[in-house]
């Protein structure tokens, strides 16, 4: 699939970006996110824009709870798992150190579980333990490995996205998107929204710090198609995810059931300055899935000196 760059960026504006955000200077004494004061809740703790999980940054705001931030903090934990294994191989340093990554076990056998650690000068420390997990050429020298993720819950990757969305809105569109505000902090129970995460995996560049960006639909509706009001698009270490925030008020009073839902996907594959033809792979994955699942995601990359201490694979041509 390889998205016309200039299809997105003909119905879709810049309105928000983690880059030049400027957070409130006084601490807000309302929440913006669950409506609390400061006499029903407090306002103590450090609160990000961006979480430190996918890269250290300074981006801090000020209208966020203490409540709340333990919430959010509760979506990233299943955000952590699914992005795990991209920060530890590319070590992207979150708030202390970069972390480790431990597979999950087959039938709690912890001679199953497969760790991966970041050393010093780039040098990656693999221990594997079952041989279904990799498939090894040394003639190319090229390694593919299964990362057995632990569980998480794909609901809550999508709300810990929605919630940097948020982060960035302008105050202005906050009246039209209050019950996306209501079910991030489960206030309100179902909402209806576009459930898939759009993700890029770059070869040529590579994102030192984190940023988000906020775009808005130019129009709404434009023929027969209408658009989602606003979409979100989170850039870190090699990865570029896109969401469409749920449907804003403005949307539902021009929905019109004849027309067509049009989602339009940002061109992440520009970021890779690619010359000749080539087809772009964009990965799609449902985060409407409120229990908690397991993902096994193979990543292939190539060494150019390993120390290998396990059996290598036959090689099939």
């Amino acid at each position: 699939m390889r998205p016309d760059p200039l299809d997105f960026w003909n119905k879709y504006e810049l309105i928000s970006s983690s880059k030049n955000y400027v957070p409130l200077k006084i601490k807000s004494k309302v929440c913006r996110y669950c409506d609390r004061t400061d006499k029903e809740t407090t306002f103590n703790q450090d609160t990000h824009l961006i979480p430190e999980l996918i890269g250290e940054n300074d981006i801090l705001t000020f209208d966020e709870c203490d409540s709340c931030n333990k919430l959010f903090s509760d979506y990233e934990s299943s955000f952590s798992i699914f992005i795990r294994p991209y920060i530890t191989l590319l070590g992207v340093k979150g708030k202390k150190k970069i972390p480790a990554f431990q597979s999950r076990t087959v039938d709690r056998n912890e001679e199953t579980r497969t760790i991966l650690k970041h050393r010093e000068g780039n040098q990656k420390e693999l221990h594997i333990q079952t041989l279904d997990d990799y498939t090894i050429n040394p003639d190319t020298k090229t390694f593919d490995i299964v990362f057995r993720k632990p569980p998480f819950i794909p609901l809550k990757i999508y709300k810990s996205l929605l919630k940097i969305g948020l982060s960035l809105l302008p105050t202005e569109f906050d009246n039209t998107n209050k019950q996306s505000f209501a079910w991030l902090t489960n206030r309100q129970e179902h909402l209806e929204f576009i459930h898939y995460a759009f993700i890029t995996t770059l070869k040529r560049k590579y994102f030192a710090t984190p940023s988000a960006d906020l775009y808005r639909a130019k129009n709404l509706v434009k023929g027969k198609s209408e658009f989602p009001e606003h979409i979100l698009i989170l850039s870190f270490a090699n990865q570029v995810i896109q969401i469409f925030l749920p449907f804003s008020d403005e949307l539902k009073k021009v929905h019109n059931e004849k027309r067509t839902l049009s989602l339009d996907l940002f061109p992440a594959f520009a970021f890779d300055k690619i010359e000749t033809y080539q087809t772009v792979q964009i990965k799609y994955y449902n985060l409407g899935v409120a229990t908690s699942v397991t993902d096994n995601h193979q990543i292939s990359f190539s060494y150019q000196d390993a120390e290998i201490n396990i059996p290598p694979k036959q090689h099939t041509k």
